[in-house]
């Protein structure tokens, strides 16, 4: 095991300072040793993929804090698939723990509470997902059903499955925070 040594004090913030590449790789070190039993094996969970996902996540940190130029870009997205794969572990984890009624009751609650405060709801979401062979095919999300039922172009619809309609939650609410202050830019242009 790895002994990951540090100068901080248990409860006492630090004051602001850059990474250093030693001790990110120190800690990352030290996050594979502790994280990666999980994620390895034939019985492996959600969570211990999760986790497993995350210390392979800090090795690619350790790698961008050092990486010259020409290297930030592919560094970084390294990190970001790694969180992202950490991110749908956890929502594969939540989706087999919570109820499917309680997690379409807190997507519904989020819809309500995030209006009741004033900010964005995606209250529907059309989208023309370009297929193989120059086909398409045209999907509808709404909030009525929580974003769960995919409506298809033919009438049929379509249940997402309860961690695929996490990750969607969750898309759908990052959408609207980076659209909505478009549409206040665009109101406030309009004004004058």
């Amino acid at each position: 095991m790895t002994i990951y040594e540090t100068s901080a004090v248990p409860g006492q913030l630090q004051p602001p300072a850059p990474l250093d590449p030693q001790a990110v790789r120190q800690l990352a070190r030290h996050a594979l040793d502790v994280l990666m039993p999980a994620a390895v094996g034939t019985e492996r969970e959600p969570l211990g993929e999760a986790a497993g996902q995350l210390a392979i996540a800090l090795c690619a940190v350790a790698r961008l804090v050092e990486a010259g130029a020409d290297d930030q870009l592919t560094e970084g997205e390294d990190v970001v698939e790694r969180l992202r794969r950490a991110s749908l572990h956890v929502h594969e984890h939540m989706a087999a723990k919570v109820p499917a009624a309680e997690l379409k009751a807190r997507t519904l609650g989020l819809v309500n509470s995030n209006l009741e405060e004033g900010l964005p709801v995606v209250g529907a979401l059309s989208a023309q997902l370009l297929l193989a062979g120059g086909r398409s095919a045209t999907v509808r999300l709404t909030h009525q059903t929580a974003h769960q039922d995919v409506e298809l172009e033919d009438g049929r619809t379509a249940r997402l499955t309860a961690a695929d309609h996490l990750i969607v939650r969750d898309g759908l609410h990052e959408l609207a925070r980076l659209l909505a202050p478009l549409t206040r830019e665009s109101r406030a242009g309009g004004e004058q």
